[in-house]
């Protein structure tokens, strides 16, 4: 079963972390309180329920449990994070795609004898082990979505899985990949999840502002490939 998934990490987390690591989880807050409010309160109970799990650190994972008809819901709720991580001082990347996913524990047979800790941990020796307990196409997918060129602040949507562009989504590249507007982009399904959720998220018009002050706070970064597609991908003054 192709399931919907979302990849989603911040930028520039090596340096961040580096020089403020107080900041760094004040944002990743930020994103995963609003992945919360959306599971339990916009989506809670099957066919639409959603499955998250932080990988990588800085990354989070977001599969459907069932096969997406369109792409309105992931590009909306995908559109909404980026946002919501920009509201948090922070700029993300994210790309979208389907996929298989579950559980591979049994995948590993290595683990079969070896003793257990506690969740998805194993000793070592006095130490710890600790696993990824899902994988599948879905994450390879989408986070292979979200690493791919072009390099900026962007989100990039598998085209395989666009077959309609859903309505008030504003396309910046159709190309390759096909680059979605998240700072301009519209939809009724956003609207739907902001209100349900609680979120609380600015105009485009300061969204716009706030990223342009963000690529311009980047430094040396702001001329390079990054700031200029970053502002160029979402249609922001100064690109």
């Amino acid at each position: 079963m192709n399931r919907g998934a979302i990849f989603i990490d911040i930028e520039g987390t090596s340096e961040i972390y580096a020089r403020e690591e107080s900041r760094f989880y004040s944002g990743f807050d930020g994103l995963v309180g609003a992945v919360l409010a959306i599971g339990s309160k916009v989506y809670p109970e099957p066919p639409s329920r959603l499955f998250a799990h932080q990988v990588g650190g800085d990354g989070i994972v977001i599969v459907s449990e069932f096969e997406e008809e369109s792409a309105d819901r992931f590009v909306s709720l995908a559109v909404v994070l980026m946002q919501v991580l920009l509201v948090h001082g922070m700029v993300g990347k994210a790309g979208i795609s389907r996929g298989t996913f579950g559980n591979i524990q049994g995948c590993i047979p290595s683990l079969r004898e070896a003793p257990k800790a506690s969740g998805a941990a194993y000793r070592l020796g006095a130490g710890l082990f600790t696993t990824l307990q899902v994988m599948g196409t879905a994450l390879v997918n989408s986070h292979r979505f979200a690493q791919i060129p072009p390099r900026g602040g962007r989100l990039v949507v598998d085209p395989a899985f666009v077959m309609r562009q859903p309505v008030g989504v504003i396309v910046s590249q159709f190309s390759g990949p096909t680059v979605i507007d998240w700072v301009h982009s519209k939809t009724a399904t956003m609207e739907h999840i902001i209100q349900e959720a609680g979120l609380d998220l600015p105009q485009s018009s300061d969204l716009e502002r706030k990223l342009v002050a963000y690529v311009a706070s980047a430094g040396p970064l702001a001329e390079s490939e990054w700031g200029r597609q970053t502002l160029a991908m979402n249609n922001c003054a100064g690109s």
